[in-house]
This record gives C-alpha cells, sequence and structure tokens, in this order.
C-alpha cells in the first residue's frame, strides 16, 4: 500500500487568529516549544484554581528556560502582532489562549477565554459558563 501523495492533510493547521479585519497565522509548536506550552498551562490551571497543587521543578524549569522575547505561544506572530500596533493586553490575551489551544485543544482554549474574558462585557447580565465535555 502506498503512502500519501502529501500529508499535509494530516499535519496539524495553524491557529488562526482573526483580529481588525486581519488575521494572524501561529505555527503549530515544535516538540521542545510544546512542552513548554504544556508546562504554561498547567501553571495557568494552577493559578487559576482549576487544578490544585504546585507546579514541579520540572515544568518550573521548562517555563524558567524561556528567554527574554521569546514567545513560545505566538511565535514570530507575536513581532507581527506588535508590529501592527495591537495592545499589549490583547497579545497577551491571543498568546494564553494559543498556549491551551496547543496544549488543550480548541475547546478548552474557548472555554478559558469565555471564562476569563467575556465576564467583563457579560457581567451585567449574569452569565455562566460551563466547563468543557471531557
Amino acid at each position: 500500500m502506498a503512502g500519501p501523495a502529501s500529508f499535509d492533510a494530516w499535519a496539524r493547521p495553524d491557529l488562526v487568529l482573526p483580529l481588525g479585519g486581519r488575521t494572524y497565522p501561529v505555527r503549530p509548536p515544535s516538540v521542545e516549544t510544546g512542552k513548554t506550552l504544556m508546562a504554561c498551562a498547567v501553571r495557568a490551571e494552577i493559578n487559576l484554581g482549576i487544578v490544585r497543587g504546585e507546579l514541579s521543578a520540572e515544568l518550573k524549569a521548562l517555563i524558567d528556560a524561556i528567554k527574554p522575547g521569546e514567545h513560545p505561544a505566538l511565535g514570530d506572530t507575536y513581532h507581527q502582532l506588535e508590529a501592527a500596533g495591537v495592545d499589549q493586553v490583547t497579545i497577551d490575551r491571543m498568546a494564553y489562549y494559543a498556549v491551551f489551544y496547543w496544549a488543550k485543544g480548541q475547546e478548552y482554549a474557548d472555554w478559558i477565554a469565555e471564562l476569563l474574558w467575556s465576564l467583563e462585557t457579560d457581567v451585567s447580565a449574569g452569565s455562566s459558563i460551563a466547563a468543557p465535555k471531557g
């Protein structure tokens, strides 16, 4: 049996972040960057109270190894956002979303985003946000 003509159909696609009429594609992380993003996701879950416990020394070391100017969640897209004049809070939110997108999938990343940021506008509407399935 012959293999596929191209593996593109099965490769993980870019995360596409639309903002202000533009789209900002974020390439999937490398294996090494993926490890760092998993550590960042665990730290965020602990900080948000979703997971109880403390960050292990191994995961802390991965996070501590992030160098100034490195943006593992967004990669080169971080600099594109800066050049486009996107404000820092929005860039930080996009990075946070990307961490969870790559670590746990779109449904989970959407849930975290709704949990954290939709309440700013929905607080008067009495919004309730259910946890993702799985």
